[in-house]
């Protein structure tokens, strides 16, 4: 019996050492096992691949699009024609002229549109001279009537291309005699070397307008039928512009000459142009002191553009083609200054020297120097858990 017992009892001391044991492996640690228990995991890193891609910097604005060039026009009085003038034929809103065209009738006379830089200010005749009388020469020339020489000098070579031009529209030319020309004929025409006309055909100064650019596009009318002819209109040229502003930190950038992109996905329009003016100074052209106006040329000139407000994509600099490229945030500094991208390899990190380019769009262009990188290499952007531990 008593044996029994202190078996019983050994054994009950047995369990209570072994749980103490229990107790004391779980609740006792040494400081370097606490402190390795608190220690946060070791952080991942964060991998993208390097890739081949074009870099560019873009300036990026809106603008919205017109025809170019406005010119009003108007008509010059003569002294050819008495009584009183009125409009008798107009064209409408849209339409297209070019070189030659009648422009519109007064009085049942024609009045042509041609190209030239100054503005029809007097009568035209023979012995007339000067860079009125050159420009309606060239005009002649341009549009397939032979005036002769393109001299400044209103001869029989220039009446003969006006006498054309008149037959091709269906009218009749001036003709004056000497008596007519001396009863309207300017006191200063007396004074002046070749400014006296002679008899023959002439060209009245309410018969012809002069315009910038052919052809043109009549955008705005003034008058209509039964009107003095004075202001009649305002004409453009064909060619669609866009009207645009950049900041002034950006505009030294965008120079004319470049290359624009013209988009809104939302209307589908994907085009093309230029920048074909740069503005001298601020707050010009209708825009505030803290832009700098810009005019873009549209190739092709899509009317459906004039009035459509569409983004503008200028690249100012470019690598031309497809570069090694990783995102800036894989790109570091070492210790000594150069640059450098850490790349994963089956073995763990390597970092590889190189020497950065372009940068644009969260990329950044590299060249290896010292080590190896190849498109699809993954590189090092930053460690999940613990920024802090990235290289």
């Amino acid at each position: 019996m008593r044996r029994r017992t202190a078996a019983g009892g050994l054994l009950v001391i047995v369990v209570l050492a072994a749980l103490a044991g229990w107790l004391a492996g779980t609740l006792i640690r040494s400081p370097a096992e606490v402190a390795a228990r608190r220690a946060p995991p070791e952080p991942s890193p964060i991998l993208v691949p390097a890739e081949e891609r074009v870099l560019s910097t873009d300036v990026v604005t809106r603008g919205t699009g017109r025809f170019g060039s406005p010119q009003t026009l108007s008509l010059t009085p003569t002294d050819l024609k008495g009584g009183r003038q009125l409009v008798t034929r107009l064209p409408g809103a849209g339409t297209k002229l070019a070189e030659g065209d009648v422009v519109l009738e007064v009085s049942g006379r024609p009045v042509f549109l041609l190209r030239g830089s100054v503005p029809s200010y007097r009568d035209l005749g023979p012995g007339i001279v000067g860079r009125d009388v050159h420009q309606l020469e060239a005009a002649l020339e341009r549009i397939g009537f032979d005036p002769g020489p393109v001299d400044g000098t209103f001869d029989t070579g220039t009446e003969d291309a006006l006498a054309e031009l008149y037959a091709r529209a269906g009218f009749d030319p001036v003709r004056a005699t000497e008596a007519q020309l001396a009863a309207v004929r300017p006191l200063e025409a007396e004074l002046l070397d070749n400014a006296r006309a002679r008899p023959g055909i002439q060209l009245p100064a309410d018969e012809v307008i002069f315009v910038r650019s052919t052809p043109a596009r009549v955008s705005e009318l003034f008058v209509g039928r039964g009107d003095s002819p004075r202001r009649l209109m305002t004409v453009t040229d064909v060619f669609v512009a866009i009207d645009s502003s950049v900041p002034l930190e950006e505009a030294p950038l965008v120079k004319p000459g470049m290359k624009v992109l013209i988009d809104e996905p939302d209307l589908g329009i994907d085009e093309s142009g230029v920048v074909s003016r740069v503005a001298g100074t601020p707050g010009t052209n209708g825009v505030d002191g803290f832009h700098v106006y810009i005019e873009v040329t549209v190739d092709g000139s899509p009317a459906r553009l004039v009035g459509t407000s569409v983004r503008l994509t200028v690249p100012v600099e470019s690598t031309e083609g497809a570069v090694l490229a990783v995102p800036v945030s894989a790109l570091s500094l070492a210790p000594d200054g150069s640059s450098r991208v850490q790349r994963a390899t089956n073995g763990g990190l390597e970092f590889v020297r190189v020497e950065p380019g372009l940068s644009a769009d969260g990329f950044v262009e590299v060249t290896p120097i010292e080590g190896t990188l190849e498109p699809s290499d993954p590189v090092v952007v930053g460690f999940e858990g613990d920024a802090a531990a990235a290289p």
